[in-house]
Protein backbone atom coordinates (compact mmCIF):
# COMPACT_ATOMS: atom_id res chain seq x y z
CA UNK A 1 0.00 0.00 0.00
CA UNK A 2 1.65 3.44 -1.10
CA UNK A 3 0.64 5.93 1.68
CA UNK A 4 1.63 9.69 0.87
CA UNK A 5 3.70 12.50 3.77
CA UNK A 6 3.02 16.19 2.50
CA UNK A 7 6.36 18.08 3.52
CA UNK A 8 6.33 21.45 3.88
CA UNK A 9 9.87 22.64 3.23
CA UNK A 10 10.68 26.51 5.13
CA UNK A 11 13.94 27.71 4.71
CA UNK A 12 14.34 30.14 7.40
CA UNK A 13 13.79 33.79 7.36
CA UNK A 14 16.79 35.95 6.60
CA UNK A 15 19.24 36.39 9.45
CA UNK A 16 22.67 38.62 9.78
CA UNK A 17 24.79 36.47 9.01
CA UNK A 18 22.83 35.99 5.80
CA UNK A 19 23.36 39.82 5.12
CA UNK A 20 26.70 39.85 6.06
CA UNK A 21 27.61 36.69 3.87
CA UNK A 22 28.58 34.76 6.97
CA UNK A 23 28.91 31.11 6.91
CA UNK A 24 27.26 29.45 10.50
CA UNK A 25 27.06 25.87 11.35
CA UNK A 26 26.97 23.88 13.90
CA UNK A 27 28.60 24.56 16.53
CA UNK A 28 27.31 27.81 16.31
CA UNK A 29 30.83 30.47 17.21
CA UNK A 30 27.83 33.35 17.27
CA UNK A 31 24.30 33.02 17.10
CA UNK A 32 22.68 34.74 14.27
CA UNK A 33 18.80 36.07 14.76
CA UNK A 34 16.36 36.82 12.16
CA UNK A 35 16.49 40.35 10.68
CA UNK A 36 13.43 42.44 10.52
CA UNK A 37 12.89 41.23 6.82
CA UNK A 38 13.92 37.69 8.19
CA UNK A 39 10.70 37.87 10.59
CA UNK A 40 8.22 39.09 8.04
CA UNK A 41 9.60 36.29 5.56
CA UNK A 42 8.32 33.72 8.84
CA UNK A 43 5.48 35.75 9.55
CA UNK A 44 4.30 35.01 5.45
CA UNK A 45 4.95 31.68 5.85
CA UNK A 46 3.32 31.20 8.94
CA UNK A 47 0.24 32.71 7.56
CA UNK A 48 0.26 30.12 4.91
CA UNK A 49 0.94 27.09 6.69
CA UNK A 50 -1.60 28.00 9.43
CA UNK A 51 -4.07 27.08 6.73
CA UNK A 52 -1.90 24.16 5.90
CA UNK A 53 -3.73 21.62 8.64
CA UNK A 54 0.09 20.52 9.11
CA UNK A 55 0.52 17.84 12.09
CA UNK A 56 3.70 18.69 13.57
CA UNK A 57 6.80 21.19 13.20
CA UNK A 58 10.71 19.53 12.95
CA UNK A 59 13.52 22.61 13.33
CA UNK A 60 17.15 22.63 12.99
CA UNK A 61 18.22 23.49 16.64
CA UNK A 62 19.97 26.37 14.99
CA UNK A 63 18.98 30.00 16.23
CA UNK A 64 17.61 30.92 12.71
CA UNK A 65 15.81 28.38 12.04
CA UNK A 66 14.30 28.19 16.14
CA UNK A 67 13.44 32.00 15.74
CA UNK A 68 11.61 30.95 12.36
CA UNK A 69 9.86 27.89 13.77
CA UNK A 70 8.83 30.21 16.47
CA UNK A 71 6.76 32.21 14.66
CA UNK A 72 5.16 29.31 12.64
CA UNK A 73 4.53 27.48 15.95
CA UNK A 74 2.91 30.22 17.22
CA UNK A 75 0.32 30.92 13.86
CA UNK A 76 -0.05 27.53 13.64
CA UNK A 77 -0.51 26.43 17.70
CA UNK A 78 1.82 23.03 16.67
CA UNK A 79 4.75 21.96 18.86
CA UNK A 80 8.05 22.30 17.91
CA UNK A 81 10.69 18.86 17.41
CA UNK A 82 14.05 19.77 17.08
CA UNK A 83 16.00 17.37 15.54
CA UNK A 84 19.98 17.78 14.93
CA UNK A 85 19.72 15.98 11.53
CA UNK A 86 18.18 19.05 10.23
CA UNK A 87 21.20 21.56 10.82
CA UNK A 88 23.07 23.51 8.70
CA UNK A 89 25.91 22.06 6.85
CA UNK A 90 29.13 21.45 8.79
CA UNK A 91 31.20 23.61 7.24
CA UNK A 92 34.38 22.78 8.67
CA UNK A 93 37.07 25.01 8.82
CA UNK A 94 34.73 27.73 6.91
CA UNK A 95 32.52 28.11 10.21
CA UNK A 96 32.51 31.16 10.55
CA UNK A 97 33.85 32.74 7.76
CA UNK A 98 32.58 34.57 4.65
CA UNK A 99 30.64 33.02 1.55
CA UNK A 100 33.39 34.02 -1.07
CA UNK A 101 35.91 32.21 1.53
CA UNK A 102 34.44 28.93 0.44
CA UNK A 103 33.45 29.40 -3.17
CA UNK A 104 36.93 30.73 -3.82
CA UNK A 105 37.96 26.84 -2.96
CA UNK A 106 34.54 25.25 -4.28
CA UNK A 107 33.66 27.11 -6.91
CA UNK A 108 31.39 24.35 -8.30
CA UNK A 109 28.56 22.89 -6.05
CA UNK A 110 29.70 19.03 -7.32
CA UNK A 111 33.26 19.81 -5.31
CA UNK A 112 30.93 19.37 -1.98
CA UNK A 113 29.62 15.68 -2.94
CA UNK A 114 33.53 14.79 -1.71
CA UNK A 115 34.76 17.26 0.10
CA UNK A 116 39.00 18.14 0.74
CA UNK A 117 39.09 16.10 4.23
CA UNK A 118 41.09 18.44 5.90
CA UNK A 119 38.85 21.04 5.51
CA UNK A 120 36.18 19.59 7.59
CA UNK A 121 33.41 20.27 5.58
CA UNK A 122 30.45 18.26 5.51
CA UNK A 123 29.63 16.41 1.62
CA UNK A 124 26.04 16.05 0.59
CA UNK A 125 26.49 12.39 1.23
CA UNK A 126 27.12 12.79 4.73
CA UNK A 127 23.99 15.40 4.81
CA UNK A 128 22.07 12.55 2.77
CA UNK A 129 22.71 9.98 5.35
CA UNK A 130 21.58 11.88 8.60
CA UNK A 131 18.76 13.11 6.34
CA UNK A 132 18.32 9.69 5.10
CA UNK A 133 18.18 8.45 8.88
CA UNK A 134 15.40 11.26 9.81
CA UNK A 135 12.93 10.40 6.79
CA UNK A 136 13.11 6.79 8.16
CA UNK A 137 11.45 7.98 11.34
CA UNK A 138 9.24 10.15 9.78
CA UNK A 139 7.87 7.68 7.85
CA UNK A 140 7.34 5.40 10.46
CA UNK A 141 5.71 7.75 12.99
CA UNK A 142 3.76 10.60 10.44
CA UNK A 143 2.76 8.20 7.61
CA UNK A 144 -0.36 10.19 5.81
CA UNK A 145 0.00 12.86 7.71
CA UNK A 146 1.61 16.92 7.17
CA UNK A 147 5.02 17.53 8.32
CA UNK A 148 6.65 21.25 8.68
CA UNK A 149 10.56 20.98 8.39
CA UNK A 150 12.39 24.20 8.80
CA UNK A 151 15.79 24.17 7.86
CA UNK A 152 18.75 25.70 5.93
CA UNK A 153 19.41 25.78 2.35
CA UNK A 154 22.02 23.36 1.00
CA UNK A 155 19.94 21.02 4.06
CA UNK A 156 16.65 21.35 2.21
CA UNK A 157 18.44 21.31 -1.25
CA UNK A 158 19.57 17.75 -0.66
CA UNK A 159 16.39 16.84 1.37
CA UNK A 160 14.57 17.98 -1.81
CA UNK A 161 16.43 16.10 -3.71
CA UNK A 162 15.86 12.44 -2.02
CA UNK A 163 12.05 13.32 -1.88
CA UNK A 164 12.06 13.92 -5.42
CA UNK A 165 14.64 11.16 -6.15
CA UNK A 166 17.45 13.43 -7.38
CA UNK A 167 21.20 12.30 -7.11
CA UNK A 168 23.02 14.58 -4.80
CA UNK A 169 25.00 16.02 -7.54
CA UNK A 170 21.89 16.79 -9.34
CA UNK A 171 20.37 18.34 -6.22
CA UNK A 172 23.31 20.50 -5.55
CA UNK A 173 22.52 22.09 -9.43
CA UNK A 174 18.72 22.29 -9.55
CA UNK A 175 16.18 23.45 -7.37
CA UNK A 176 17.51 25.50 -4.13
CA UNK A 177 15.03 27.79 -1.33
CA UNK A 178 15.61 31.07 -1.07
CA UNK A 179 15.25 32.43 2.32
CA UNK A 180 11.24 32.81 4.06
CA UNK A 181 10.32 30.74 1.05
CA UNK A 182 7.76 27.12 1.49
CA UNK A 183 7.86 24.12 -0.76
CA UNK A 184 5.30 21.82 -0.57
CA UNK A 185 6.97 18.35 -1.42
CA UNK A 186 4.38 15.05 -1.39
CA UNK A 187 6.29 12.00 -0.56
CA UNK A 188 4.50 8.60 -1.56
CA UNK A 189 6.41 5.94 1.04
Amino acid sequence: MVVSITFYLVRHGEAENNVRFILNSTPEIKTYPLTERGREQAAAVAAFLAKADADVIFSSPIERTKETAGIIAEATGLPIEFDERLREIGMGVFNGKTQAELLAKYTDPQMRISPDPEDGLESFIDIRGRLQKFLDDVKENYAGEKVIIVSHGDTLEQLHGILTEEAPGRSATGWYPKKGSCTEVVWRV
